[in-house]
């Protein structure tokens, strides 16, 4: 070990190692060796010096305390680290530590006289430590390996440029456990403003392709199918039915190679409709069939009339615990309306997007972000906010749904990215620019 430090990005204080002062002498982490999230633990701190050297070092680490306690009342910008540098030119790795307590070392008297004193700072920290944070090259339809940010679209079709997903390199990853990333979106469209963000994200082994996630009208059966430049894909479904009855209205033909692609993860179906619907009565559900014969059936969610989008109930897909010795069979993806009054309706749809839950995240808005204002999402640190550009300050603008987003070294991870505005609209031409940094985690250093 090169080096161990206390403290914050403001102040760190270096208890052991390489530029050690006095009087901090020698200090030794005495580690859990839990597997429990949370560890509580202490590091032994020898200082050596004259009085005056020692009051001071004790003063200081005692500040430390007053910092975490103020951090956790949120009267102080930063939390309180025990850092680490493996070797002399390496990187340094950290540990949020918090509920800290210093206390003199069961045997201290004996030294205090002869000119130095031990003492015990407890405290607890999760079970893992960060690296620095890094930029991390993304793919897409932007081109490989990019840095610097990458433009997105709010959609993704058979155009070039129109992608809102992007991919990360097996080999851009090197961290043992999933390394939490940190999402800086900034929305680059000049028209209306964005309310409600959702992020996806997912890993795969081999597949760094788009194929399996979206489905636009021309590959629906059902409806008539209509031109439109407006639409995704150029092309939207026109789906109309009758009765007071659940009515088969769509399907999509999820071929052997795309259920598994899919890979059993969690999705939640994204529903794009081309034009708003005027029923204050419409459910929709899905049922993953073969043939007549269903294998699942989603519970039905209502439609709302203001939403131009609608999120279908959560699905494994493949949606069953399978052996994985053959790839999983084909199945047709099947979409059902009910409209409670009945009659003749119609619905335009022109695409639906297989969008990732499991590893995902909602950010929905009561404030909005408009042209060059960035939503950061800091997965390491827990906290998101949004800085906006006119002022260049930073607030909390969103309520955040979902847990960390993560990337898993040694495999595909791909990003999705849905922008809502105002009107409750995903506007496909919406435009934003996107980074992406990582994090190496390690649980033994």
């Amino acid at each position: 070990m090169n080096q161990i430090a206390i403290g914050d990005a403001s102040n760190f204080i270096i208890l052991e190692g390489q530029s050690t002062t006095p009087p901090y002498y020698h200090s030794v982490p005495i580690f859990a060796g839990s597997t429990e999230p949370i560890l509580s633990e202490k590091i032994e701190i020898i200082l050596r010096g004259t009085p005056t050297q020692i009051s001071t070092a004790v003063a200081a680490l005692e500040k430390l305390i007053v910092y975490a306690e103020l951090y956790e009342q949120k009267a102080y910008p930063n939390p309180q680290y025990l850092r680490f540098q493996l070797d002399a030119e390496g990187p340094y790795y950290c540990a949020e530590i918090s509920n800290l307590s210093l206390l003199s070392h069961p045997a201290g008297y004996k030294t205090h006289a002869r000119g130095s004193l031990a003492l015990e700072m407890h405290y607890t920290r999760p079970n893992y430590f960060d690296g620095p944070q890094v930029e991390v090259p993304l793919c897409g339809r932007f081109g490989e390996d990019v840095l610097g940010g990458v433009p997105l679209y709010n959609h993704t079709d058979y155009h070039s440029a129109h992608g809102n997903s992007v991919v990360i390199k097996a080999a851009s990853l090197t961290s043992p456990l999933p390394a939490p990333l940190r999402v800086e979106l900034e929305n680059t469209y000049s028209t209306g403003a964005v309310k409600d963000i959702f992020v996806g994200t997912l890993h795969h082994q081999t597949n760094n392709e788009e194929m399996p996630f979206f489905h636009n009208a021309p590959d629906f059966s059902g409806g008539s199918l209509l031109m439109n430049l407006n639409a995704i894909n150029d092309y939207y479904r026109r789906l109309a039915w009758s009765g007071t009855s659940w009515s088969p209205i769509a399907a999509i033909s999820l071929s052997l190679d795309m259920v598994d692609l899919l890979g059993g993860i969690t999705y939640r179906p994204l529903v794009h409709l081309f034009t708003a619907h005027v029923y204050n009565d419409l459910y929709l559900a899905f049922k993953l069939q073969r043939g007549s014969a269903v294998i699942y059936a989603s519970e039905p969610v209502y439609a709302d009339p203001f939403y131009r989008y609608v999120f279908l109930p959560p699905v494994d897909l493949p949606p069953n615990q399978l052996l994985r010795e053959t790839p999983p069979h084909s199945m047709d993806f099947v979409l059902y309306a009910y409209k409670a009054s009945g009659g003749t309706c119609t619905l335009d749809i022109d695409q639906v997007q297989l969008f990732p839950l499991a590893q995902g995240a909602n950010f929905l808005g009561f404030f909005t972000m408009l042209q060059n204002d960035r939503l950061i999402d800091d997965s390491s640190r827990g906290l998101s906010n949004v800085r906006y550009s006119t002022v260049g300050s930073e607030m909390v603008a969103h309520i955040r749904q979902g847990g960390p987003l993560c990337a898993i070294s040694g495999e595909y991870n791909r990003l999705f990215f849905v922008m809502a505005d105002t009107n409750n609209t995903i506007d496909i031409m919406r435009t934003a620019a996107l980074r992406v940094y990582q994090r190496e985690r390690r649980r033994i250093l």
